[in-house]
């Protein structure tokens, strides 16, 4: 790692920071810095979008149809969030 900085967080910010690096097995120090270099990576206006999978393994997966969506493209998009979710129901 090279040279470290110093940075002033709120409390409650920092021991959330802290819960997440270590379920990642991170230190703190490592978590913080790569949450910046992802946000400084993105190109200005570009959009991030955070996902949660809060449904165990044995949860049933539900993929709604976009308005207008013909049967392909619903097929399609489906068969990516089942490869990207783990999900091969």
């Amino acid at each position: 790692m090279g040279e470290l900085a110093r940075i002033e967080i709120e409390r409650d910010v920092a021991d959330a920071a802290a819960r997440r690096a270590a379920e990642e097995g991170l230190t703190l120090a490592e978590y913080v810095s790569l949450l910046l270099r992802r946000s400084l990576e993105r190109a200005p206006g570009e959009e991030s979008v955070l996902v949660y999978d809060h449904v165990g393994n044995e949860g049933e997966f539900h993929i709604d149809r976009v308005e207008g969506e013909d049967d392909e493209s619903f097929i399609r998009r489906s068969k990516l969030y089942d490869r990207l979710f783990g999900h091969n129901g």
